[in-house]
């Protein structure tokens, strides 16, 4: 691993953008399979959302009845990160984590991955698409292309069409950890004794999630951060269990849930996330429900059919054009109803590994296809 300038670096089979859960899955995946990889991010260090966004829980890694939905990589890192057993939540798995951890366990990984290059602090500049291919991403010649931005960055740099999120199907929230809680957060109905002292104080819903330590809880508010100090307040005052809460969180910011989607050989269905749809091409397993946020913070949420769970085909994560664009995690081919289930980071690095190895599939044949199906 190096993290010297781009332009110091002459061409490479295949370049990832964004080192988040996707990008790190791919980066490494693409690099294992024996080619030249080069990964680019604007921030100092990996971990995209997962390592920065205040989050402590990886979700849409097992299925109702608690098992590994995928293998490969999205295992390897999840074991490598946990410091202990999922947790139950209603009928999903979540699997509590520390961000700290998340960044240097990243950083390992994509330190002992071979023939791979990175550079920290480096936005993406450039995209030059030349006969239906990228052929250069800031200024270096490429093979193929990755793109785990989250917001579909190579994609916007040259032009390619894009579905969106909004605030109606994937509105921002301010996620932040809240230490010395004494209150259930493991089931749904304990979210909602939460909400009519914040709703009679005027604030917008918040959300909970058991985090990784004792007493300490994920909040998600659907207000602005200026807000945050505030609902603490109205928490220690009025909740049982929240006299003593604080968080150690100095600033708090939105996080995007979703963005923007990039158009593929085959745009997954929020119907066919529902029905369990099966593909011959299907190269990763999701079963998290389609949840959707509105910007009034209230939640809704479909389930699959009782243990089942559905394909994420390869088609879905190469691009219709340019064929040797490639995309994962909040990027692949997904309509708002389908993203709402395959955005959850353990689903996202799942697509992280499986484009890693189709976009080195296409390196190695150079065919217009993204190849056979990937086993799990």
């Amino acid at each position: 691993m190096n993290d010297r300038p781009a332009a110091d670096f002459p061409a490479c089979d295949i370049a990832v953008v964004g080192s988040g859960a996707a990008g790190l899955a791919a980066a490494v995946s693409a690099a294992r399979a024996g080619c030249t990889t080069r990964l680019i991010d604007p921030r100092a260090g990996p971990g995209g959302t997962a390592g920065f966004s205040g989050l402590t829980t990886l979700c849409g890694l097992f299925d109702e009845a608690g098992d590994w939905l995928n293998g490969g990589f999205s295992r390897e890192f999840a074991e490598a990160l946990a410091e202990g057993p999922p947790v139950r939540q209603g009928r999903v798995w979540l699997l509590p984590y520390q961000p700290e951890r998340f960044r240097t366990r990243a950083a390992e990984f994509l330190a002992g991955a071979p023939g791979l290059t990175v550079h920290w602090g480096t936005p993406l500049g450039r995209v030059q698409v030349e006969d239906g291919h990228i052929v250069q991403l800031n200024d270096f010649p490429v093979r193929a292309v990755i793109d785990c931005s989250g917001t579909a960055e190579v994609a916007r740099l040259a032009g390619i069409p894009c579905l969106a999120t909004d605030e109606i199907t994937q509105a921002p929230a301010v996620i932040f950890p809240l230490h010395g809680v004494r209150h259930d957060c493991s089931s749904p109905l304990a979210n909602l004794r939460l909400l009519l002292p914040l709703a009679r104080a005027g604030l917008p819903p918040l959300h909970l999630q058991p985090g990784r330590e004792p007493d300490t809880v994920t909040a998600k508010f659907s207000g602005p951060p200026a807000q945050v100090e505030e609902v603490i307040t109205v928490l220690r005052r009025e909740v049982t269990g929240f006299a003593h809460c604080s968080s150690p969180a100095r600033e708090f910011h939105c996080t995007p849930r979703a963005g923007r989607m990039i158009l593929g050989r085959h745009l997954l269905s929020g119907s066919e996330v529902l029905t369990a749809q099966k593909f011959a091409d299907g190269v990763v397993r999701g079963a998290w429900p389609v949840e959707q946020w509105n910007a009034a913070g209230q939640c809704r949420l479909r389930y699959l059919p009782a243990g089942a769970y559905y394909d994420i085909p390869a088609r879905a994560l190469q691009a219709a054009e340019p064929r040797n664009l490639f995309m994962a995690g909040k990027t692949i081919s997904a309509d708002v109803d389908a993203i709402a289930s395959a955005r959850v980071m353990g689903c996202c690095l799942a697509t992280g590994a499986a484009a890693g190895q189709l976009a080195a599939a296409w390196v190695r044949s150079g065919a217009d296809s993204p190849g056979t199906p990937i086993a799990r």
